[in-house]
């Protein structure tokens, strides 16, 4: 089988992954609309891209380092944990067709917060070097070869990411303010869970000598 397409299956595994840009790409969907979510969407997976380019590249070792992933940690709670204050107190409000005049902006804002959401996530970066060692170890790709499985692996994760998002707005009709504001709260507080996650591993690897 091409190595595309084993990549393809591969990446059916990742489906009911559930990180902080799952939560803020349903929020995103039902509060701002199927196209932003999209953006959304591109952003999250343009740091899947950048990461596995680099790991690719061979430049995966500098990730490793423990002062680069203690920064990305610190950063990564320091933006878990305000997004996940400012959807607590966001008041509810519900997406409608015309409500606001899109900009190209505007786009970029939504790929930018779906690239910091995950790309400041060490836990993306461990993931990533774990999938690609397993690959190292089970399939004899040459370089080609790899770029191929995981161009494959990153088109079904984006591809399942499109389809929740699309599946929340479809189902925004069903949406009132109370339950914005349930979807508010729910994504602050398991946005600050994986902050308080972030700072345990943080505590664990780098405070403990």
């Amino acid at each position: 089988m091409p190595s595309y397409f084993t990549g393809l299956l591969f990446g059916l595994i990742f489906i009911f992954s559930f990180g902080p840009g799952f939560f803020a790409l349903l929020q995103t969907s039902v509060q701002k609309g199927f196209r932003k979510a999209v953006f959304l969407a591109f952003g999250i997976s343009l740091s899947d891209m950048l990461y596995v380019a680099l790991a690719i590249m061979g430049l995966a070792s500098l990730l490793e380092k423990p002062t680069a992933r203690m920064w990305m940690a610190i950063v990564g709670t320091v933006i878990l944990i305000a997004y996940g204050l400012y959807s607590w107190f966001k008041k509810p409000k519900i997406y409608q067709e015309k409500q606001e005049t899109d900009t190209e902006l505007s786009y970029l804002k939504y790929i930018l917060k779906g690239f910091v959401l995950n790309g400041f996530n060490p836990f993306i970066v461990i993931f990533w070097l774990g999938i690609i060692g397993l690959v190292a170890v089970n399939y004899d790709y040459n370089g080609g070869q790899q770029i191929y499985f995981f161009v494959g692996v990153l088109t079904t994760i984006l591809v399942s990411d499109v389809t929740k998002a699309f599946i929340a707005y479809r189902l925004r009709a069903m949406v009132t303010p109370k339950k914005i504001l349930i979807l508010n709260r729910s994504v602050g507080v398991i946005l600050i869970l994986f902050g308080l996650q972030m700072i345990y591993f943080l505590f664990n690897n780098f405070m403990i000598e």
